[in-house]
């Protein structure tokens, strides 16, 4: 029993040790680190799933979220407008 207790205390030092090193570094999407390999682009599109919408008060407006960035749309149908996020549409 002693050393399952010694063998679980020794990977929970040796876990939290690893974690305190990665925590340390601050992470950065557009500037990933190890072996990692990407790519730019823009897309267009005209649906969207596990979206957030709400309507204005007035009923004349949706708001909702795609992607991370939140857009603004007349309830009539339209081109969305950027409120808040990394790209304008």
């Amino acid at each position: 029993m002693k050393k399952i207790l010694l063998f679980v205390i020794f990977n929970a030092l040796i876990a939290h040790a690893f974690a305190q090193k990665t925590a340390d570094k601050k992470w950065d999407v557009s500037n990933p680190t190890g072996q990692f390999n990407f790519k730019e682009f823009n897309f267009k599109t005209d649906e969207g799933t596990w979206m957030n919408l709400d309507v204005s008060p007035d009923g004349k407006t949706v708001v909702f979220d795609m992607l991370g960035d939140i857009y603004k749309l007349p309830i009539s149908g339209g081109k969305a407008e950027l409120l808040r996020g990394g790209y304008s549409v």
